[in-house]
């Protein structure tokens, strides 16, 4: 059998024997020396204090204006007291800025903070808690909801959430916010129902994820109860989401017309076919403001001021624009021109005369309008919402009286104009 020698290994690298730099020594597994450096220290919280390195002349007169800040502290010790000395709870940091440049955090205890020459800014540490208020937001399926949230976050990193953001509390509530709103609309009524707990965790780690470089750490989110404020026309088609869901509310105001589309009727041969029956809707003839209000008061009863309870007034834009008040709200209720005589206004929409004439004529959903821009208001959305109950008397009225009586009334909301 052929013995084998084994041989040790140089510490010394063979190619550069002249140069002891390089040389590896295995005696010690701490003497290995590498090109790149280690160190338990952490990077500077601003990029330019790794690369600003000031003159001699900036040095110079920084020590002496530091010196001489230091000298007058001292010889009017009794009274500068004062206002250098800052007492620190264990719940909170001071951050310094000398001349400013940022310094290492301070506290708990006593701190000293020199006047004229240090700018300071107290940090509380402890958990904090604000509300998103409730948004008004469509989900997939065609809901309206109402929902807010309560989001918890404190600040782990004194240093950063001064100096790498200016206004820390409004930017996290503008991100929750904004969160909030892009994770709930691309969800259904029910998934958002039953899954609060995984869209609560889901919505702190992608507020982490921002906060993690200001010096923030979300903690908690909890969303508020649901409020439904208006629930889809048609519950056939749950199935349409998104887009197409939004688009069959817009086009008459209803779901009914968008599953024949989707779904095309076989015609066995040989039977006779009917041209389809139209279900675009009549045009309006033209009507001037004062008539469409005047429709409007002939329907008002007492029963109509309990089921509404609240005030509209209609800014009408366009050529044949004014302002008009709707009182649902006060006795047995009252139409006119301008504003309300005897208070505020619960609701304002704004709307052109033509939108109006087609919500009150039952052709344009006022939820619809609302969607798509054609309406504003200004108030509560439930609130405003409650205008169908006119649209729902206005058609009985239409359909109770023949169209000589409906002339009478003094207006046809739209459909016979008065003779």
């Amino acid at each position: 059998m052929s013995q084998v020698k084994y041989n040790r290994l140089s510490s010394a690298d063979s190619g550069l024997e002249g140069d002891s730099s390089f040389a590896i020594d295995f005696r010690s597994p701490f003497s290995y020396k590498s090109v790149y450096t280690y160190s338990k220290s952490a990077a500077p919280y601003i990029g330019e204090e790794r690369d600003y390195k000031p003159s001699l002349l900036t040095k110079i007169c920084s020590w002496t204006v530091i010196f001489i800040s230091y000298f007058i502290l001292f010889i009017t010790f009794p009274v500068s007291g004062w206002f250098a000395i800052k007492f620190v709870q264990q719940f909170e940091r001071i951050v310094v800025f000398r001349l400013g440049r940022l310094q290492p955090p301070r506290g708990p205890g006593i701190v000293l903070v020199v006047p004229v020459v240090d700018i300071w800014k107290r940090v509380d540490l402890r958990v904090r808690a604000f509300n998103v208020p409730p948004q008004q937001l469509l989900t997939t399926d065609g809901t309206a909801l109402n929902i807010g949230a309560t989001v918890y976050f404190r600040i782990t990193d004194a240093i950063l959430s001064v100096a790498s953001i200016q206004d820390l509390n409004h930017s996290v509530r503008i991100l929750g916010q904004t969160v909030m709103m892009n994770l709930l609309c691309s969800r259904t009524k029910n998934e958002i129902e039953n899954d609060k707990q995984y869209i609560c965790t889901y919505m702190q780690e992608e507020m982490n994820a921002a906060t993690q470089s200001w010096g923030v750490e979300v903690s908690r989110v909890e969303l508020s109860e649901t409020t439904v404020l208006f629930e889809p026309p048609d519950q056939h088609f749950n199935k349409v989401t998104g887009l197409l869901g939004q688009l069959a509310q817009q086009l008459g105001g209803g779901g009914a017309a968008l599953p024949s589309l989707l779904q095309p009727k076989l015609i066995p041969p040989g039977e006779d076919t009917k041209p389809p029956t139209s279900t675009t809707f009549e045009a309006l003839p033209p009507l001037s403001p004062e008539e469409l209000m005047d429709s409007v008061r002939q329907i008002i009863d007492v029963q109509l001021v309990r089921d509404v309870g609240a005030i509209y007034l209609f800014k009408i834009t366009g050529e044949k624009g004014g302002v008009y008040f709707l009182d649902l709200k006060i006795g047995l209720g009252e139409v006119g021109r301008g504003a309300p005589p005897y208070c505020e206004p619960d609701i304002v929409l704004t709307t052109t005369l033509h939108d109006l004439q087609s919500m009150l004529h039952g052709q344009l959903k006022p939820y619809a309008a609302y969607m798509s821009g054609r309406l504003k208001v200004d108030g509560d959305l439930r609130t405003a919402m409650l205008l169908e109950e006119v649209v729902k008397r206005l058609k009985a009225a239409k359909e109770r009286n023949s169209p000589e009586e409906w002339v009478q009334l003094g207006a046809v909301v739209g459909h016979i104009p008065e003779k």
